[in-house]
């Protein structure tokens, strides 16, 4: 007698099924009843099933659609980026907002200067800042065209800023008094004391050589102004700066004066040029 392998009995089992599913799907293929009225009975067993899972689920759906307000996840992301975008835009409209609010007060403040008396004026906005570190000039619209010229004075509602140093038809250089390259005469409010202001760069207070000696006493807070003395580039009494405290000048002769200056030359929006020329 023949003995038939576990491996020979496998090999014949998946022959029948394969068979058998070929068989189903040519039958299946040609419409044959049998396979027809098979389908019929599992959709009729099953499709109570299918209507029962939609009617349970159809509450579940229609209220997820009824909070959300979308058909799908797509729908829903794209009224997120929305409202997303529609708060970027709010908060760059406050800004902007901000900026104008702060801009309007600058050139108000730059248009109130009752120590000016009857000088004409320019008034510029600010186009561009120093240029590194080591640059102490801004850049203004205005220029010659505008009767802005080498030398004049520029200033704003809380003193001065410095001087035009260059001139362009449209646009002007304006040398801040914090270069160290820059000098004014200044005197002081109270004695009337003479010196000369100069700069020591971004955030350091002006250093005045003064005439007074080493052991005067100048209170901090005094106010300095331009003194105006002959052949003197600035007008009489333009704001300069507060008495921060002194010391010794070089040589142990005379006093120096350690000065803050009134303008925040960092912080420029606007600027009033004073159309002035020294005397002859």
């Amino acid at each position: 007698m023949a003995v038939i392998s576990s491996t020979q009995g496998s090999r014949g089992r998946l022959a029948v099924f394969v068979l058998a599913a070929v068989t189903a799907l040519v039958l299946d293929q040609r419409n044959v009843g049998v396979i027809n009225r098979s389908r019929e009975v599992a959709s009729s067993a099953f499709g109570p099933l299918d209507d029962a899972a939609e009617v349970v689920g159809a509450p579940v759906t229609d209220a997820w659609n009824g909070w959300t307000g979308a058909d799908s996840l797509d729908e829903l992301e794209a009224q997120n980026r929305k409202l997303k975008d529609e708060l970027a835009a709010a908060r760059a409209e406050k800004v902007r907002n901000t900026d104008a609010v702060h801009q309007l007060e600058e050139l108000t403040k730059s248009l109130e200067l009752p120590w000016l008396g009857d000088i004409p004026k320019v008034t510029a906005q600010v186009i561009s800042g120093p240029q590194s570190n080591f640059s102490h000039a801004v850049e203004i619209n205005k220029g010659s065209k505008d009767g802005v010229a080498e030398g004049m004075p520029a200033v704003t509602s809380g003193g001065l800023v410095g001087r035009v140093s260059q001139v362009s038809k449209h646009r002007s250089t304006i040398e801040l008094i914090t270069d160290p390259a820059f000098r004014v005469g200044t005197r002081l409010a109270t004695s009337g004391a003479l010196g000369t202001s100069r700069g020591q760069g971004s955030n350091e207070p002006l250093v005045v050589d003064t005439s007074l000696t080493p052991d005067a006493k100048v209170p901090a807070g005094t106010a300095l102004v331009t003194s105006g003395v002959d052949r003197s580039i600035f007008p009489s009494g333009i704001p300069v700066g507060r008495v921060k405290t002194s010391r010794s000048g070089v040589g142990g002769m005379s006093l120096d004066l350690l000065v803050d200056p009134l303008v925040d030359v960092d912080d420029l929006t606007y600027m009033t040029i004073l159309i002035w020329k020294p005397p002859a």
